[in-house]
C-alpha cells in the first residue's frame, strides 16, 4: 500500500525525529571501511538538492552533498558545513560559522563557501527554478514573495557576511531552524559549476558537484535504472568521518523482495512491508517504524462533478465509516483527523489543544445534498465514477464499503479501479482521477507540513486544490500571528467540512537492518537515510 504523495511541502521543522539502528558493541573500528548495500525502488530523478523531491534522489542526496547541519539519531542538529551557530535573543536571525576545511568533491572549485549557500537558498526560491520543496523556506524573511514572483531573489533574508559566515534572518521566530537546513533544499550550490552545467545540473555524474562525504564511484558509476554507486570523498573532512568505504544502491527491478534480499545479503538494510516483519526478525535483523502516512478519500477538487462542495460533502457523509474502517491492515489504526496523531506545534502535542475530530459525520441527508450540489451544476445525472484505489485486498474491500454505501444513498452505479502504487500516484499527481483512495506523507512533524500540502501553489496538493480561503488560513498559521495552534486547527477543520481529504486511517512505514549492520540513521518525514556512520561485522 502506500502512494506516496511526497511532500517535501513543509514550513516547520518542529521535532525531526531520527532513528539510529543501535549496535551491539558500538561502531567499533572492526565495523569500519564495509560497504554498505541498499536497495532504491526507483532511479533518482535528480540529484539537484534544490529540485529533487522524490525519495530515492533525497537518499542519494544526503551521502553526495552536506548542509550547514545534519541530525544525529535523537534528532538533534549537529555540525555539518556549519560547526557552529548562534541565534539573536528572539530566534529571528541565526549566524552560521563553516568550516575552514568544507570543499567540494573536484579540487578546482576549492572550498565550500557562505556565498554557495547564498546562491543555493536564493536559486531555490526563484519560480523559475521550478522547486517543488522550497515551502519548506517560507520562513526566512521575503521567501514567500520571492517564490510568488514579488520580489527578486537577491531581496531574501540570507547573507554571506563573510566566505564562512552566513546570516540567515526569519520571518519570526523559530528556535529550531537548524534542525530545518539539515534538508536537501538548504544544501550548497556552486554557481560556477551550476552555470558551466548549461541545465543538466544533478541529471548525470558529470553535472553533479558534491561536497558530502561520498561521491559517485567513476565515470560509470550511475548505471540509470540499475546502480548507483558511492566511493568515499577524498575531500570531505566533517566531524564525523565517513565510517563505510562505499555505498551502493541497487535500483528498481519488478518483484524486489526485501526479506528474500536481506537473507541473501544483497542489501544490508531496506523498507519492509508489515507482513515481512516476523521474517526479517527471524534472521536476526534490527527493525523500526515510523507513523508518518496518513490515508484517506481524496477529491479531485478540479474535476468536473467534485469541484462542487455540496457533491463532496454528499459523497463523504454516505459513507458508513465502521464499515469501511473494519477493513484496514493490521498494521493500521483508524484515523479522526487528517494530521497524524503525533504531529507536534513548537515542541508540543498539538491533537490536544486543537480539538477535532474534524471528519464529516454520516448523514441521512447525503442525497438531499448530492441533489442540490447537481443543480449547481446543472446536472440531472451523474456520469459513471470511479473511485481509485491501491490493487491490494484490504484497500479494495474499504472501496467495495464506499461503493455500496454511495449505492445505498444515491441509486446510482459506481465502480473500483485498483491500480498499482506507481499508477495511482501518476493519476493523483496528474489530476486524472476523480476520487482516490490516496496517502500523504508530510516532510515533517509540524502540523503545516501537511496543511501546506493542499495549499494552491503546492506542487503536491493531491486534491489540486485552489482555494484562496484555504490558502488564508494557512498563511496565517504560518505567520505565527495570534494562537497558532487555533490557526492550524482551522485549516484542518476547513479541509474535512469542504470535503477535500477524508481520513480513513494512519499506516506506518517499516525499516530493516540486516543482522551486524549499526549506525543506519533513518529520518522520518523527511524520507532521508544517513550512511555516515553506518558499520557491520565481517
Amino acid at each position: 500500500m502506500p502512494v506516496k504523495i511526497r511532500k517535501i511541502a513543509a514550513l516547520v521543522l518542529a521535532a525531526a525525529t531520527a532513528l539510529l539502528f543501535p549496535a551491539c558493541n558500538g561502531n567499533t573500528p572492526r565495523n569500519a571501511g564495509k560497504k554498505i548495500s541498499y536497495h532504491l525502488d526507483a532511479d533518482p530523478v535528480t540529484l539537484d538538492p534544490q529540485i529533487a523531491a522524490d525519495t530515492p534522489s533525497l537518499i542519494a542526496i544526503r551521502s553526495l552533498y552536506e548542509g550547514l547541519t545534519r541530525l544525529d539519531a535523537s534528532g538533534n542538529a549537529k555540525p555539518g558545513v556549519a560547526k557552529t551557530w548562534d541565534a539573536n535573543a528572539d530566534g529571528t536571525r541565526f549566524t552560521f560559522h563553516l568550516r575552514a576545511d568544507a570543499k567540494w568533491s573536484a579540487k578546482k572549485y576549492g572550498s565550500v563557501t557562505a556565498e554557495d549557500f547564498v546562491f543555493a537558498f536564493r536559486r531555490a526560491l526563484d519560480p523559475k527554478t521550478g522547486s517543488a520543496t522550497c515551502q519548506q523556506m517560507y520562513c526566512i524573511r521575503n521567501a514567500r514573495k520571492i517564490h510568488a514572483g514579488a520580489l527578486s531573489p537577491d531581496s531574501l533574508g540570507v547573507s554571506a557576511k563573510d566566505a564562512k559566515t552566513l546570516v540567515v534572518d526569519l520571518e519570526y521566530s523559530f528556535p529550531d531552524f537548524p534542525k530545518l537546513v539539515s534538508a536537501a533544499v538548504f544544501m550548497p550550490c556552486n554557481e560556477t559549476f551550476f552555470r558551466e552545467t548549461a541545465g543538466r545540473y544533478g541529471l548525470e555524474t558529470e553535472d553533479i558537484l558534491g561536497n558530502g562525504p561520498f561521491v559517485i564511484d567513476g565515470a560509470y558509476g550511475w548505471e540509470h535504472g540499475k546502480r548507483l554507486s558511492l566511493a568515499g570523498s577524498g575531500s570531505y573532512a566533517g566531524e564525523q568521518a565517513a565510517l563505510p568505504s562505499a555505498v551502493s544502491f541497487t535500483i528498481g527491478g519488478e518483484g524486489f523482495d526485501a526479506a528474500a534480499a536481506l537473507k541473501e545479503g544483497t542489501v544490508d538494510a531496506a523498507p519492509v512491508s508489515a507482513a515481512q516483519l516476523d521474517e526479517v526478525k527471524a534472521l536476526g535483523c534490527t527493525t523500526v517504524s515510523f507513523e508518518d502516512t496518513t490515508w484517506g478519500l481524496c477529491f479531485n477538487t478540479q474535476s468536473a462533478l467534485f469541484k462542487n462542495v455540496k457533491v463532496r460533502t454528499a459523497f463523504a457523509q454516505a459513507l458508513d465509516r465502521s464499515a469501511v474502517l473494519s477493513h484496514i491492515p493490521e498494521n493500521a489504526s483508524a484515523a479522526e483527523n487528517i494530521l497524524l496523531p503525533q504531529t507536534e506545534l513548537n515542541g508540543r502535542p498539538y491533537r490536544t489543544p486543537a480539538g477535532g475530530p474534524f471528519y464529516l459525520k454520516q448523514s441521512g441527508e447525503a442525497a438531499q445534498t448530492l441533489a442540490a450540489g447537481l443543480s449547481e451544476l446543472h446536472l440531472e445525472n451523474m456520469a459513471p465514477v470511479a473511485v481509485l484505489c491501491p490493487d491490494s485486498a484490504n484497500a479494495k474491500l474499504m472501496a467495495n464499503e464506499m461503493i455500496a454505501a454511495w449505492n445505498k444513498q444515491f441509486n446510482d452505479y459506481f465502480n473500483m479501479e485498483p491500480l498499482a502504487e506507481s499508477d495511482l500516484e501518476s493519476r493523483v499527481a496528474s489530476g486524472d482521477y476523480g476520487l482516490a483512495v490516496c496517502s500523504i506523507r508530510p516532510a515533517d512533524s509540524g502540523p503545516l507540513a501537511a496543511l501546506s500540502l493542499f495549499t494552491s501553489a503546492s506542487g503536491d496538493n493531491p486534491a489540486h486544490l485552489k482555494d484562496p480561503s484555504y490558502d488564508a488560513l494557512v498563511a496565517a498559521a504560518e505567520a505565527k500571528s495570534g494562537n497558532e495552534t487555533a490557526a492550524c486547527a482551522a485549516a484542518e477543520k476547513y479541509l474535512n467540512e469542504r470535503a477535500v481529504f477524508y481520513p480513513l486511517c494512519y499506516e506506518k512505514s517499516y525499516y530493516a537492518a540486516a543482522k551486524g549492520v549499526t549506525g543506519i540513521v533513518f529520518l522520518p518525514f523527511q524520507n532521508g537515510i544517513d550512511f555516515i556512520g553506518a558499520g557491520k561485522e565481517s
